[in-house]
């Protein structure tokens, strides 16, 4: 496993301990250490989109075609079912001033070990030739996938006047924390709050939804085969073959991308993660790095979260 994929596992393990009240170290088994952060984050995931098939089923009378409605609805709907589910909103950053860039904030605290939002995008599958030069592709290297957030924004921001020039070409989605695309790399003398990692995405039955109606509006993605939608939360594209039966709405086979906290998240922080850049060394004339972007501590960062554990 890479170096910098045990950095989060680890990163990760502390503040997942610290939620659950568990001091325990990390195991030093790499393989022992992935499949505990990866349960663990599962089994978060899992709640969390528990939380929100009941926020959609909750405003599905009032909200048809009103996204305004569905946020407003989110907010209000706090009670024990949704609990599960961070509050967010979408603004305008100031981190690349004086470009513009959109970011995500917190409407409440949060503690280390909470699921702050997921990754949403294009799936493009290993060996895709023809990827996107998107500045929005991320790599899961728990899967060996990558993902295109560009243009994937939740419905329930439709109305925000920071969106109002949102192209007509934009995918509004019904999940309103997949917002993991909008979330920035962390300013120079700041550190991250977020760590990415892998889940398995819960079949709509494991939710305890009678229908698959609400757990298709909450998965984020299309996959995608030499340029051609091939995959939805329906289901596959392509006719089965040899007379078989299609399936509806099967268990979505991809991992899906969560953005944990590992700090300590304040009412009204932004959420930042490590963008990991890699350093261009193809001219001697060229900036190693986008005026933007300076490389994370990871000494300083590994401290900060044990500290807190």
């Amino acid at each position: 496993m890479r170096p910098h994929l045990v950095q989060d596992l680890r990163l990760l393990w502390h503040a997942l301990r610290l939620r659950a009240g568990n001091g325990m170290d990390p195991p030093q088994e790499e393989a022992e250490l992935l499949r505990g952060v990866f349960d663990c984050v599962t089994t978060l995931a899992t709640d969390t989109l528990g939380a929100l098939c009941a926020e959609l089923q909750a405003s599905a009378p009032a909200s048809r075609g009103h996204g305004a409605v569905v946020a407003q609805t989110a907010g209000a709907a706090a009670s024990s079912d949704v609990a599960a589910a961070p509050q967010l909103d979408i603004f305008s950053s100031p981190v690349a001033e004086p470009l513009a860039t959109l970011g995500v904030r917190a409407k409440m605290r949060c503690t280390p070990g909470s699921l702050m939002c997921f990754y949403p995008g294009r799936i493009f599958l290993a060996g895709e030739r023809d990827l996107p030069r998107s500045d929005m592709l991320f790599a899961n290297e728990y899967e060996g996938v990558s993902m295109d957030g560009a243009g994937w924004l939740p419905v329930v921001f439709r109305e925000s006047p920071v969106l109002a020039e949102a192209p007509k070409t934009t995918m509004w989605h019904g999940n309103r924390l997949a917002v993991g695309n909008l979330c920035n790399h962390p300013p120079a003398g700041t550190l991250p709050n977020l760590v990415p990692m892998a889940f398995r995405w819960p079949t709509w039955q494991e939710l305890g939804q009678q229908t698959p109606a609400q757990w298709a509006r909450l998965v984020p993605h299309v996959v995608l085969d030499n340029g051609q939608i091939v995959r939805s939360a329906s289901g596959e594209r392509a006719e089965p073959a040899g007379g078989a039966e299609r399936v509806w709405f099967p268990p979505w086979p991809h991992m899906g991308m969560a953005l944990i906290a590992i700090r300590t998240i304040e009412l009204g922080d932004e959420l930042f993660w490590n963008y990991r850049l890699h350093p261009r060394s193809d001219s001697q004339t060229t900036a190693q790095y986008p005026p933007w972007y300076t490389p994370v501590d990871d000494a300083a960062l590994a401290a900060a979260v044990r500290e807190a554990a």
